[in-house]
């Protein structure tokens, strides 16, 4: 849901800036999809080293993770 109220995000900044002729909008929502990709890059790698760890994807196991 965070990857959904990030680009609504960015669709304001294009729309306020078409509507005042800006390019700053643009230049937002760029750094709006480079923040998005940084947070998936981040939940994959979380979730790759779950798996070097555990040697499986189960959640139960990540309750073994403390510390």
């Amino acid at each position: 849901s965070i990857e959904v109220m990030m680009n609504a995000a960015g669709l304001a900044f294009v729309m306020a800036a078409s509507r005042w002729a800006e390019a700053d909008g643009q230049i937002m929502f760029i750094l709006i999809l480079t923040l998005a990709a940084c947070e998936a890059s981040i939940g994959l790698a979380i979730v790759l080293r779950m798996y070097r760890r555990f040697h499986s994807l189960d959640i139960d196991a990540a309750s073994e993770m403390k510390g």
